[in-house]
């Protein structure tokens, strides 16, 4: 009896617990089935705010750019012609000392050019009392030759005589001739030794700025000896590559203006405008294209704006196109595809880029004028997206 009882006790709270989870379950599912529905929110679109361009085909001058350094076309090596002992230098002879054309700038030890300059002058004046006095020989031999032959027709004198007279006139003409040669070869030593003294001076060749000094009193030099270098800062020019389309033009180019611009560590120093002179008469296979110069004026007060030996940048117009659309280059998507607004959506169109130049390109195409074109990059564009334009 124990045992019954206590398995009724058992079993009647087991049936207690199942019916408890079974309401339990059953009013939620009475709770699930009377939920009012909550109606669905439609879900919004996203709008792109972009910044637009708007097409105005036009002619334009599209910008290219190149590098290249600046030098100077006249740049000459100082040395003296002859050699010698520097004797005195110039304050002005030393690196960076700006000199003019014809200016002393080094001197060598004349002293043995002078004498020897002297003496020569001295034989030349004994030569030409020389000469006189032969002259006068001669003169009188010519005299002298004429009576004797007179007296010969005459039968005064012998033949004996006559040919004596003859050859001391023809004597007395080699020993003027011989002068007079000796004259000249005196009159060339001094005109060398003339030469010599002028070599002996150390002069600019031209106005410009001296480097590469090398020199000091008392040094022994030839012509060999390189003592500096002079730069005429009047012709300085750069010279860059172009490629060979605009190369092709050269002869239309001369005389167009470029931008040249002198940067160091990233920062711009100075900008300047500069004017296309000439061309290399070949082209660059190495560069794909031909080299152009550029000359760079002088300051008002004649000073170099950019110096020898900078790095620089040159902007210069690589031509004109007609009937383009100039446009922000981030405009431009893959496949050479722009992408128009219509009824505030994005469509895409398939242009022709004509050039890209400085962060814009030329483009024409199926576009049309004052339409408005997305300028903003954005990911994934593509067609029909809801866009906003910012401006224009």
């Amino acid at each position: 009896m124990n045992i019954i009882k206590q398995f009724l006790t058992t079993g009647s709270k087991a049936i207690v617990a199942l019916g408890i989870l079974f309401l339990g379950f059953s009013a939620y599912n009475y709770l699930v089935a009377t939920k009012p529905e909550k109606p669905l929110q439609p879900r919004l679109e996203k709008v792109w705010t972009v910044d637009v361009a708007i097409i105005d085909f036009q002619v334009a001058f599209p910008k290219k750019s190149s590098f290249g350094q600046v030098e100077a076309s006249r740049k000459s090596t100082l040395n003296f012609n002859i050699s010698g002992e520097v004797e005195w230098i110039s304050d002005a002879f030393k690196n960076g000392g700006y000199v003019k054309k014809g200016q002393e700038l080094a001197r060598l030890d004349r002293d043995l050019l002078i004498i020897a300059r002297d003496e020569i002058a001295i034989q030349i004046e004994a030569n030409k009392t020389n000469i006189a006095e032969l002259a006068i020989q001669l003169e009188l031999r010519q005299n002298s030759y004429e009576r004797t032959r007179q007296m010969n027709v005459a039968s005064v004198a012998s033949q004996a005589n006559l040919d004596e007279a003859q050859l001391a006139l023809s004597m007395a003409k080699n020993a003027l001739e011989q002068a007079k040669r000796q004259q000249a070869q005196l009159e060339l030593s001094l005109k060398r030794a003339n030469k010599q003294l002028t070599d002996a001076v150390l002069r600019a060749q031209f106005d410009g700025i001296v480097s590469a000094v090398q020199i000091g009193r008392g040094m022994v030099v030839s012509p060999a000896m390189a003592v500096g270098t002079i730069t005429d800062l009047s012709s300085l020019e750069v010279s860059f590559v172009v490629p060979g389309d605009v190369f092709s033009r050269a002869n239309a180019l001369i005389g167009a203006p470029v931008k040249v611009v002198w940067r160091s560590g990233g920062r711009e120093i100075i900008s300047i405008e500069a004017m296309i002179s000439r061309a290399e008469g070949n082209v660059q296979a190495g560069e794909g294209g031909g080299r152009l110069y550029a000359q760079i004026g002088l300051s008002d007060t004649g000073d170099w704006i950019i110096p020898e030996g900078a790095f620089v940048e040159v902007i210069y117009s690589s031509g004109q196109v007609d009937d383009v659309a100039i446009l922000p280059e981030a405009a431009l998507y893959d496949d050479n595809s722009v992408f128009v607004i219509t009824n505030g959506r994005t469509a895409r169109r398939v242009v022709e880029v004509i050039q890209k130049s400085d962060g814009l390109v030329y483009v024409r195409g199926n576009i049309d004028e004052g339409e408005q074109v997305v300028a903003t990059r954005l990911p994934a564009l593509g067609d029909g997206i809801l866009v906003k334009p910012e401006r224009g």
